[in-house]
C-alpha cells in the first residue's frame, strides 16, 4: 500500500450550498446533527436525502466526510448527527440509541428541501444491525427508495427484514465472513425480494471501506466511491 495518498480528503464544504446545524430531541437527551444541501440545483420535488446511520465507534459526525462527500457530488443532501455521548450532542444514561436514530430520521425528513419519498440510508457496522432490528420503525415514518449497508452485520436471515432495494459494501478484511454477510446476505435478499440487491467487495481497504495512509489522510477507497455514487445516481 502506498504511504503518501494520492489524494487528499475531499473538503466538504466546497461541495455544499449550505449547511443547517439542528438540534433535536432524542430519547430523554438532546442530540446535534447538520444537514448540508449540494451545490446543484433543487430538483423541482426536492433533494433526495442520504442520511446515515453511524457505527459504534463513531466519536463525531466528521467521521463521515468522505461518504457525505461522495452524496453531495451526486447532488444528495447528507443529514449525519452526533450520537449521544459524541461530538455536541448531550450524554445520559437514559433512553434507547435507536429511538436517538428514529428522532434523527424524523427530523431529517421534515425539511421542505427534501424529497422524503427519495431518502435513502446508509448505515455502517452497529448501525446495519440497528435498521435491522428497527427497519419497521423506520419505514414507518419513510420507507427509504434505498438502502447502502456498509462492514454488513446482518445475516442472510435477518436481512430479509428490509424491504427495500439494497446494496452490501464490505472490505475483504471485515471481521465478519464477506461470503456470509456479503455474497450470501445479498443472494438471499434477491431470492425473496424483486430489487435485485448487489454485494461489492473492496479490498486494501479497512472495514469501514477507507484507506490509511502513513500521514494520518484516511480516504474513502476509489472503488467504494466509485461504487456508492454510481448507486446513487441509479
Amino acid at each position: 500500500m502506498a504511504s503518501i495518498p494520492l489524494s487528499h480528503p475531499i473538503q466538504v464544504s466546497r461541495l455544499v450550498s449550505e449547511t443547517r446545524e439542528i438540534l433535536f430531541a432524542g430519547d430523554h437527551v438532546r442530540l446535534s446533527g447538520q444537514l448540508d444541501l449540494p451545490t446543484t440545483p433543487a430538483p423541482r420535488d426536492g433533494y433526495p436525502l442520504l442520511f446515515i446511520l453511524p457505527h459504534a465507534s463513531s466519536i463525531s459526525r466528521d467521521d463521515f466526510d468522505e461518504y457525505t462527500a461522495t452524496a453531495l457530488r451526486t447532488g444528495l443532501a447528507v443529514f449525519r448527527w452526533d450520537k449521544r455521548g459524541t461530538g455536541r450532542s448531550g450524554s445520559g444514561g437514559r433512553g434507547s440509541s435507536t429511538q436517538d436514530a428514529i428522532n434523527a430520521y424524523e427530523t431529517a425528513l421534515l425539511h421542505e428541501e427534501i424529497n422524503r419519498r427519495q431518502a435513502i440510508i446508509l448505515a455502517i457496522g452497529a448501525g446495519t444491525g440497528m435498521l435491522g432490528s428497527a427497519y419497521g420503525l423506520f419505514a414507518r415514518l419513510q420507507r427509504p427508495a434505498g438502502v447502502l449497508l456498509i462492514a454488513n452485520q446482518l445475516s442472510p436471515q435477518e436481512i430479509l427484514a428490509i424491504d427495500t432495494e439494497i446494496h452490501i459494501l464490505m472490505s475483504q478484511e471485515d471481521w465478519n465472513a464477506p461470503e456470509v454477510y456479503g455474497s450470501a446476505a445479498a443472494i438471499a435478499h434477491r431470492q425473496t425480494y424483486p430489487y435485485g440487491a448487489g454485494f461489492t467487495l473492496v479490498s486494501d481497504c479497512n472495514r469501514f471501506l477507507m484507506t490509511e495512509y502513513a500521514d494520518g489522510a484516511a480516504l474513502l477507497h476509489e472503488d467504494a466511491r466509485r461504487v456508492i455514487a454510481a448507486w446513487l445516481r441509479r
